[in-house]
């Protein structure tokens, strides 16, 4: 009895008596794993041992048994009774014989190990059966081996099973100890007593930590007597705060009760429907403007699905995917505009707001939706889609129209401005060379007007391209200067250009709208200043970093008549001027200014307006641009006009045949005529398909050239270029692409399908000679408008020759270097020879925009 008390109150005893079985037992069955293996592995090495000892005992018995040499035989087989595991040896003869045997005197045989071997002798050609021997092993040595080792591996695991317990005792006994103070101060602790030390506080083992958690459990029970003190006290305190607080709620119930009121005399007045529903949809509210609204009285919609009640069945499935929503998202909303029904049936669009509400009790939901009947502001927004849809309409096919009108309205253009081209160059009176010089005049001026109102168009219409090119910056303001400086001469207005030092000279951008902007804006200035000034000035905003964009300021500036505050305001938009008297006074179609801000705004700016009334005007925009160089400029001509051609005299000249294909008479007869002043044979057709037939026809080297009219009916010029491509024997021919359409896109088509140029309606007689110049290698003679027959001093002077000659010279004509030499000789009579000198040298070398600037002082002397 005493022992069992002791096992169960000894935690060391047991542990000691578990560890030393667990050892016992592991030790006992590794020992017999490895007695085991150690029995296979000799029984191994003796059965291997036995096989060599017959190997050796067949060869040395081979050539006796062959010989049949009993005695040699015997010798051998006594001698293997040296061997001290040798048992048993018999040595037989190929029919099973004994011929000689062993056997160990008083030699235990039980468990021996045996060998059975055949024995052939061989000669150089056979081998001869001469018999057998039979071999067996002792294996009293082996066990004896083994006996020891179990013993010895028996006794040194019971030797560590001992060590094992006794070092737990020693170690448990030790922490026994500081466990029982560890117990003897927590029964203190019950006792209310926590005036105690323990021995294991500081150490970081698990007596150590126990210490340390039955410390804090000790400062965690004076805290909350401590607390409990403190509790006390506060309840009392706490019973007179509610006894005040109970007067307090008692009023806040009542002004609760009236608030009530007032909020539901709100919701009956409200002018839409205020319907609460429960969590599950059913309606708990129903006000006023619910019953006006959807027919249905208070009693008999409450405990109603609202769902079921005023929703289309259609609608009823996202109805109640919403509610489910708002209950899963406490405090969201959902707004939605849907149809309701009515009670009479009737389906009618409704805006319907659902919020989730908390009850009182907070742990129920309720909805509350607010539904508009928005009939009437539905039926005006139809009404107003549908106006937007017709004007829209309406709009698109104007600017459809518009933007589809330049082949139309170019086409006769070509021909009015070609037919007078031709006209001033026959014999023609003083008076009807004037005539017709306004006529040709006129004609480019409302070129001009036909382009703005194109541009415009393809701008609405979404049609308007810009090109990305190299450029050079001071060529697009000599050119703005060269068509605008007459213009302000003649109004003996002071014209600067102005461009500050740091800003980059080379550019990629499009120079051509660059130019366009730039010219209306300085145009617009000249228009509206009487006397003064006018400047263009451009400026660097921001210096591009490594691989960006320098930001440019363009800015113009006048002394003109100014704008008020509300003119400044419709300034842009298309067809109007400042005022109406404006139009009637100074001329113009609006488009200018809202062109240039539409073509600002694609390059990446926005026009800015300064003015003061009768005190002038600014405009000015900033535009970003690439950098580029000199090189990639030069590369850039070369790609859009292939390489100029030196002029050839007139011995290098030979006759050239041309293939036009055109499908306007008026243009085919103007174009015929410019070709043939050139000495060139001119064949003429009406459309692409005849193109194809004809150069096929005719094969290789027949025509050394193709006028290519892009829109043409049965195959337009784009199909019939690519068919001629396709075929090798035309894969040089230079085919020079002339439409109606001149943006960027249509021109990089043309290119793309291998035409090798191009040229744009009305044609231009001088880029139309250029262009045949460079492509057939020869040089165009110029021809000068004919000399109006006799006339008088008083029809002609010196004065209307320097007056035709700047109006020339401001448009940037081709005729004018022809008209110069025609008018030279009556120049002559006014001007010094040192002006008709540098004159001279101007127009030869085509520097337009120098004569312009040079010709603008001479006029303005002579006035003077």
């Amino acid at each position: 009895m005493q022992l069992r008390l002791a096992w169960r109150r000894n935690i060391l005893l047991r542990l000691g008596a578990g560890i030393f079985l667990a050892v016992a037992l592991f030790t006992g069955i590794y020992t017999t794993y490895v007695m085991q293996s150690l029995r296979h592995e000799a029984e191994q090495n003796l059965l291997e041992r036995a096989e060599r000892l017959a190997a050796v005992l067949s060869r040395a018995l081979a050539r006796p048994l062959f010989d049949m040499n009993g005695t040699a035989v015997s010798s051998v087989v006594d001698a293997s009774g040296a061997t001290p595991e040798v048992l048993t040896l018999r040595v037989l003869d190929p029919d099973g014989k004994l011929l000689a045997s062993y056997a160990a005197a008083q030699k235990e045989q039980i468990g021996a190990i045996s060998v059975h071997r055949d024995i052939s002798y061989s000669d150089a050609r056979r081998s001869y059966p001469v018999g057998s021997i039979d071999l067996s092993y002792s294996r009293q040595q082996m066990d004896g081996d083994l006996q020891r080792q179990i013993v010895n591996t028996l006794t040194a695991n019971l030797l560590l099973a001992l060590g094992i317990v006794l070092a737990i005792f020693l170690v448990g006994r030790r922490a026994y100890r500081q466990f029982a103070g560890i117990r003897h101060g927590l029964e203190k602790l019950t006792h209310g007593e926590t005036d105690f030390k323990l021995s294991g506080v500081g150490r970081i083992d698990q007596v150590g930590r126990m210490s340390d958690a039955v410390l804090r459990f000790r400062d965690t029970m004076t805290r909350l007597r401590d607390t409990e003190r403190a509790l006390r006290d506060l309840n009392y305190e706490l019973e007179e705060r509610i006894s005040a607080r109970t007067a307090e709620l008692s009023l806040s119930m009542q002004m609760a009760r009236d608030s009530q009121a007032i909020l539901q005399a709100i919701v009956d007045t409200a002018l839409d429907a205020v319907v609460r529903m429960d969590a599950r949809g059913r309606i708990v509210g129903w006000n006023r403007q619910a019953e006006t609204i959807f027919g249905w009285k208070r009693e008999e919609v409450l405990e109603l699905e609202l769902e079921t009640t005023v929703i289309p069945p259609r609608f009823r499935y996202d109805f109640r995917t919403d509610l489910q929503r708002l209950l899963k998202h406490s405090g969201s909303a959902s707004r939605t505009e849907v149809f309701a029904l009515r009670r009479d049936g009737e389906e009618f669009p409704i805006e319907l707001a659902i919020t989730q509400v908390s009850t009182e009790e907070g742990n129920t939901h309720e909805f509350c939706a607010f539904i508009r009947d928005i009939s009437v502001r539905r039926e005006r927004e139809q009404k107003l889609v549908s106006a937007n849809v017709m004007a829209e309409a309406a709009n698109v096919a104007k600017t459809e129209f518009l933007a589809n009108m330049s082949h139309e309205i170019r086409t006769p253009m070509s021909a009015v401005i070609g037919m007078s081209y031709l006209a001033l160059r026959t014999e023609l009176t003083s008076k009807q060379h004037e005539y017709i010089s306004k006529i040709h005049r006129a004609a480019l001026t409302l070129l001009g007007i036909i382009n703005d109102i194109l541009d415009f168009s393809k701008i609405e219409a979404g049609r308007l391209e810009l090109e990305a090119i190299p450029f050079a910056l001071e060529d697009v303001l000599a050119n703005v200067n060269s068509v605008t400086a007459q213009r302000a001469a003649d109004k003996q207005l002071q014209y600067l250009v102005h461009v500050d030092t740091d800003v980059p000279r080379y550019l990629v951008g499009d120079p051509l709208r660059l130019g366009q902007v730039l010219i209306n804006l300085v145009n617009n200035a000249v228009k509206f200043t009487q006397e003064g000034r006018l400047e263009l000035r451009c400026q660097l905003r921001a210096e591009a970093p490594p691989g960006g964009k320098a930001l440019l300021r363009f800015t113009v500036r006048d002394t003109g008549i100014g704008m008020t505050p509300q003119q400044r305001a419709r300034l842009f938009r298309a067809f109007s001027q400042a005022n109406g008297s404006t139009t009637r006074q100074y001329g113009g179609t609006g488009l200018g200014l809202s062109i240039s801000q539409q073509l600002v705004r694609l390059m990446g700016g926005n026009i800015d307006v300064e003015s003061e009334l009768d005190r002038g005007s600014t405009f000015h925009f900033d535009l970003p641009f690439a950098l580029s160089d000199a090189a990639a400029l030069a590369v850039q001509a070369a790609v859009y006009h292939g390489p100029a051609g030196e002029p050839l005299d007139g011995a290098a000249r030979r006759s050239a045949r041309v293939l036009l294909a055109e499908d306007s008479a008026d243009n085919q007869d103007v174009t015929r005529e410019l070709l043939e002043l050139q000495g060139l044979e001119v064949d003429v057709v009406d459309n692409g398909l005849d193109a194809v037939k004809r150069l096929m026809e005719a094969g290789p080297g027949v025509y050394d050239l193709v006028l290519m009219d892009l829109a043409m009916p049965a195959m337009d010029g784009h199909e019939a270029t690519s068919l001629l491509r396709t075929d090798s024997r035309f894969s040089e021919l230079p085919i020079i692409a002339v439409t109606s359409d001149a943006v960027a896109g249509v021109q990089a088509r043309c290119l793309e399908e291998g035409m090798q140029d191009y040229l744009t309606k009305p044609l231009d007689p001088q880029r139309l000679f250029n262009v045949l110049s460079r492509w057939l290698g020869m040089a165009m003679k110029v021809i000068p408008p004919a000399a109006p027959l006799p006339q008088t001093d008083d029809e002609h002077d010196a004065r209307q020759a320097l007056d035709e000659l700047a109006a020339l010279l401001s448009e940037y004509s081709g005729e004018s270097k022809d008209y110069f030499s025609r008018v030279r000789g009556s120049l002559a009579t006014v001007l010094s020879p040192q002006v008709m000198a540098r004159l001279d040298h101007h127009m030869e070398q085509y520097e337009y925009e120098a004569a312009g600037s040079l010709l603008a002082v001479a006029i303005r002397s002579l006035h003077e």
